[in-house]
């Protein structure tokens, strides 16, 4: 089947690829069409008619909706083209508020362009124009403001919100000269099902959707944005040595230029008024501004004290890969400590141990953008468009597809209303449910035969596991129906490609290492391994969990999970490091406290952690840290953690 057509436009010959519209192909190369509501990441829509284009043998037509043929001619100008143009031009501007020069979208402004490009006859505007009406400006939200004066009806922000979000916060509302873009029932945005999450805001092609408090940048730094797992790229937009916006990287895999509220807006940290300005040393019980100089002098004074089990330290899965690598490393080859660890130990631990002995590491098989095209998606445990927005828009895709969504969850949560199967399991049952799911399988010949000879080992073993796993008890244990078990097996099993999503709500448990091995072992029961669009996928919590893991912030592991007791893998990284490094494993983030207030710790350097709100027994974390005789908190702001601290 032919994948390209070719076809001319204003005499010069395109080649393209089949689906792609006239819009689409003369944009690509080179050749302006004057458009308004087309989008590239929404379907076209065809309402703004500024696209029209003449094509040989059938008239004038809206190139955004015309899909390209081999041997078509268009031709984008002429007479009739460019009046229809000016018309439907003239029809958009004539109620929209004429200020220019003071809209924050001006040189910026779609409009404009289209304006410019066309051509108005100003004497003929004014006459078509009619009395200006001037409606409420929307500025419940925090973040954004809309202004319905200069909006243009073009019904990208609208598309914006259905097709790309899910959310449909927002539609069209009244009729001809009285339409607005507005919420269900005319309610502020504020108070509307509106997320924020700004994608309407940077799509809109006039100053109607406008970032309050807005400033152009003067220049861009490209980052990764700090808060959660998803690990989105973005541009922070500077002005003078300020953070004035965040854009997303439309290059980046991940987001590919899309963000949520936190990713958009939430910067404000970076120039808070209480962030610290200079190192923080303790005397007579108050914290007193100290040089750089003084405070390393003074640390490292106090750390040459301690060695081996005296000393821990607690990194952060919020510092670098580069930064964890050298708390690690500053921990065993200067203070002869393994006891070092960090939040990984009270999110995904059991990922990092369920995963590492099902598949040799403790990652995601696959990646995030595999996600949208698996036909199948089995989401337990996380309540993804909530602590992982990005990663819930592909979710939402596929099922926009036609993939089959599978939640597990006790909480009605948002993915539900997405779901073909919603299996509301009681909590802590994970491991009844994924046994009964995986007994159903096997009993009903589902499993992969092939990939299990070839790729697994102790079939027989796991088989007889299951035993004790029939559905009556599977029900009974965890309260659902057993239909809708079989139900969620057959379709796991059997439309692939089937991937599994999971996060904290199956981790944070005392059988978290087990939850995670069953859904292993669902996925390779399946062969959903090793396949585009397969595999079984931890959402980290934090933006740099994974990375922390890897680079050995953790007290039974090298960088690399090369273990700490492994003869081999010690003497390595001795003759790297140049130094004797300690053979026993370390003590984990809570049995670090426990040492601390039993003696057996004195001294603490922590880093970018607020135990004191992490830890389940924030009482039992400050008696221990006050048995501490030295205690170092690295941080950007004082934190309850911070506060106790000898030096910041």
């Amino acid at each position: 089947m032919k994948d390209k057509v070719s076809l001319v436009i204003d005499g010069l010959e395109v080649t393209t690829e089949v689906g792609k519209t006239v819009l689409e192909a003369a944009l690509e190369n080179g050749i302006y069409i004057p458009h308004l509501c087309y989008h590239p990441d929404l379907e076209p829509a065809g309402v703004c008619r500024l696209c029209i284009v003449e094509i040989e043998g059938r008239g004038l037509t809206i190139s955004c909706k015309t899909p390209v043929e081999e041997g078509m001619v268009v031709r984008t100008t002429g007479p009739e083209v460019e009046e229809v143009r000016r018309i439907a031009l003239e029809l958009l501007i004539v109620n929209h508020h004429a200020d220019c020069l003071s809209c924050p979208k001006n040189t910026q402004c779609k409009l404009q362009e289209v304006a410019n490009y066309i051509g108005i006859d100003e004497e003929r505007f004014e006459r078509l124009r009619k009395p200006e009406r001037t409606l409420p400006l929307d500025t419940s939200n925090p973040f954004f403001l809309y202004d319905p004066n200069k909006c243009v009806l073009c019904g990208i922000c609208v598309r914006t919100c259905d097709e790309l979000q899910g959310v449909n916060a927002i539609d069209f509302a009244f009729r001809g000269f009285s339409t607005v873009v507005s919420a269900f029932a005319g309610r502020p945005l504020a108070e509307s099902i509106c997320e924020s999450c700004g994608e309407c805001v940077v799509r809109c092609p006039v100053g109607a959707l406008i970032p309050k408090n807005f400033q152009q940048p003067s220049r861009e730094v490209k980052t990764v944005c700090p808060y959660c797992g998803c690990g989105c790229g973005i541009y922070l937009g500077i002005r003078g040595n300020t953070i004035v916006s965040v854009r997303g990287d439309r290059e980046n895999p991940v987001n590919k230029g899309a963000l949520c509220v936190k990713g958009r807006f939430g910067y404000d940290f970076v120039g808070h008024p209480d962030r610290l300005t200079a190192p923080l040393i303790k005397k007579d019980g108050k914290f007193v501004e100290a040089s750089w100089d003084e405070a390393l002098d003074f640390v490292a004074g106090r750390l040459s004290r301690y060695r081996g089990d005296e000393f821990a330290a607690i990194s952060s899965a919020k510092c670098t890969n580069e930064e964890n690598y050298l708390v690690q490393k500053f921990a065993r080859a200067v203070m002869g400590s393994n006891h070092i660890d960090h939040c990984a130990r009270l999110c995904h631990a059991p990922s990092v141990a369920g995963l590492a002995q099902s598949f040799g590491s403790g990652a995601m098989t696959n990646s995030i953008d595999e996600i949208a095209y698996a036909n199948c998606i089995f989401a337990i445990g996380t309540n993804t468009t909530a602590a992982h927005p990005i990663i819930g828009l592909r979710i939402k895709k596929a099922v926009r597809r036609g993939a089959k969504l599978i939640v597990a969850n006790p909480r009605e949560i948002h993915l539900c209303r997405h779901a073909y199967i919603w299996l509301q399991h009681r909590p802590g049952t994970d491991v009844a449910l994924l046994m009964g799911m995986m007994r159903v399988i096997v009993e009903e010949g589902l499993h992969d035969t092939a990939f299990i000879e070839e790729r697994c080992e102790n079939f027989e073993a796991f088989r007889r596991s299951l035993e004790g796993f029939d559905l009556d008890f599977v029900e009974r244990t965890t309260g659902v129906p057993r239909e809708k078990i079989v139900q969620a097996a057959r379709v796991y099993a059997t439309d692939k490609p089937s991937t599994i999503l999971y996060s904290m709500g199956i981790t944070q448990h005392t059988h978290g290492t087990d939850n995670v091995l069953a859904v292993s072992n669902l996925a390779l029961l399946t062969g959903n391994v090793g396949k585009p669009s397969t595999g079984v996928n931890p959402l980290r919590g934090q933006n740099n969990v994974q990375g922390a893991c890897d680079m050995g912030a953790l007290p039974n592991v090298f960088p690399g999970y090369q273990r700490v007791d492994d003869p081999d893998a010690r003497r390595k990284f001795e003759a790297a490091w140049g130094c004797e490094l300690n053979g026993s494993p370390g003590l984990t983030h809570m049995e670090i406290f426990d040492a601390i207030y039993e003696g057996r710790i004195k001294a603490l350097y922590l880093i970018g952690e607020n135990p004191m709100l992490s830890e389940a027994n924030a009482s039992h974390v400050e008696e221990a840290i006050e048995k501490l005789e030295f205690f170092v908190a690295q941080d950007i702001f004082l934190s309850e953690t911070a506060r106790l601290a000898d030096v910041v």
